[in-house]
């Protein structure tokens, strides 16, 4: 589905900040940022996700969290038109970048995309040794453009991170992933935890 909103500039003009949409952003100075861009009900689950990776590894965070009560969907704005001025101005300084987005999908996959190479291998194989399913991210995700904005690193190398809903579900206990269940963070799972954990792993082994 094409976007509403042929850029980030766009949406804030015609939306509305803390009724449709919110940011959130950590800044640790540290050389690594891991976002959700397209976080809260947009692609749920993604902001906890990437929260919860920032704190475990004391890294920058950011979210772009849609918190319309229905249709946020309209909120999505692709990441080579993602000219979020936040963002922007967070991601241009770190040598190291993470993207987590979530895609359709029951099965458990995580599909693979950016140009830090080094980092998805290292990715590839924390993932693979608690038998998470790794993919390739098709061409239409692959996050491989220059100007996708996790791609806009000092490094001019980021990583996308592609994660079906299945696999989102099963970071929350009870497999859902509507706002209370996501914001209750009683109910993020141990899968949740070992998931984050190995990205934090990853980023400090490259």
């Amino acid at each position: 589905m094409a976007d509403k909103y042929k850029s980030m500039t766009e949406l804030a003009e015609y939306s509305t900040e803390n009724s449709d949409w919110s940011v959130v952003r950590r800044d640790l100075d540290s050389q690594v940022i891991i976002s959700a861009i397209h976080g809260g009900a947009i692609e749920p689950g993604t902001t906890e996700i990437a929260d919860l990776t920032a704190q475990k590894g004391d890294f920058d965070y950011f979210t772009f969290k849609g918190t319309k009560s229905k249709g946020n969907e309209a909120l999505h704005v692709t990441s080579r038109h993602y000219d979020q001025p936040d963002m922007m101005e967070m991601v241009k300084n770190k040598t190291h970048a993470v993207a987590i987005h979530g895609c359709v999908g029951d099965d458990s996959i995580v599909y693979m995309g950016g140009k830090d190479e080094s980092l998805i291998r290292a990715l590839k194989e924390q993932f693979e040794q608690l038998d998470i399913k790794v993919d390739q991210a098709p061409k239409h995700m692959s996050g491989a453009h220059d100007d996708n904005i996790i791609n806009c690193c000092s490094t001019g190398e980021g990583v996308q991170l592609e994660l079906t809903s299945g696999l989102r579900k099963l970071c929350f206990k009870n497999q859902k992933y509507n706002k209370h269940s996501r914001e209750d963070q009683s109910n993020w799972s141990q899968f949740m935890d070992n998931f984050t954990s190995a990205i934090v792993q990853a980023i400090q082994k490259v």
